[in-house]
């Protein structure tokens, strides 16, 4: 076998049948959508900057419906109501590509708006664009599919709001400012919530994880409550190289740029918990 026999190979292998076939992931293409990602993360910084928005509670704010209406048009895909090649749009990563895509440009939308004065603030406009954005994604979802576990995302949520509560009370019990800190508890939710809709929907229901990491320490433990331990465990990691690896004493525009590279990495890792959450809560409660 030829060199380029072999290269296109391994790319199909690891890269486009898995898109294709919906086969979930492998070593190597997580590692590439990981190394994407952070140059996309890098560059929308440096775009955000240059507009002059801060990353903020605000613009974080506006942003979420986009990011449900991303992981529920994830499950539009599952539902099979579009078929392939279109179908493949909506399959990781390409959905976050779509999604992105139409985001920046609600974004756009909302900015034009308030240059030219038709609007004082872009974020209501951005807001509301991502909120009729999931509700057309829900109405497709109730007019294709049937509830059959109406529960799930009560129960995704119930135990992720219980979990995190409990961990945040130690934290401030003992002082930690850092695992206290409620941004920070927002990002343990998003990833408790998705560690919760794993444990059910494996369990419980028999589906099966995708992801490399999980998928490995599950098949090792028997059991998908070990998602519990390794998201609380990489949650702490993660935000204590954030909060004292990117710490400054820095002051003026040196302190907001590292404010800002912060907030936005853990806006990202946010998303990174919810959405899988989002989706993998809807595939149950719809029976998909």
């Amino acid at each position: 076998m030829s060199f380029t026999e072999t290269l296109t190979e391994f790319i199909y292998t690891n890269y486009i049948n898995p898109v294709i076939y919906d086969s979930g992931y492998n070593v190597f293409n997580t590692l590439t959508w990981a190394v994407i990602l952070g140059i996309a993360v890098y560059f929308i910084i440096y775009s955000l900057r240059k507009m002059n928005i801060a990353v903020d509670k605000y613009s974080l704010g506006a942003t979420l419906p986009f990011v449900v209406a991303g992981a529920s048009l994830r499950v539009v895909g599952d539902s099979g109501v579009i078929q392939p090649p279109f179908s493949y749009v909506l399959i990781t990563p390409n959905i976050y590509f779509f999604a992105f895509l139409v985001t920046a440009l609600c974004l756009f939308v909302s900015l034009l708006l308030q240059k030219f004065k038709i609007v004082k603030s872009f974020y209501f406009v951005y807001a509301g664009l991502g909120c009729l954005f999931v509700a057309a994604v829900f109405i497709v979802l109730f007019a294709v599919n049937d509830v059959v576990h109406w529960w799930v995302p009560f129960a995704v949520v119930g135990v992720g709001l219980a979990i995190t509560t409990v961990f945040g009370l130690v934290a401030k019990k003992l002082g930690s400012k850092i695992y206290s800190d409620k941004f920070n508890l927002t990002i343990l939710l998003a990833h408790l919530m998705d560690a919760t809709s794993t444990v059910i929907g494996i369990e419980v229901f028999g589906y099966y994880e995708k992801h490399v990491l999980p998928s490995f320490l599950i098949d090792l433990t028997g059991s998908a409550l070990v998602m519990y331990p390794l998201k609380i465990a990489i949650f702490m990691i993660v935000v204590w190289i954030l909060d004292k690896g990117l710490e400054t004493e820095s002051q003026g525009e040196d302190k907001d740029q590292i404010e800002t590279i912060k907030n936005a990495i853990k806006f990202v890792i946010i998303i990174l918990g919810l959405g899988p959450a989002i989706r993998n809560s809807l595939r149950v409660f719809f029976g998909i």
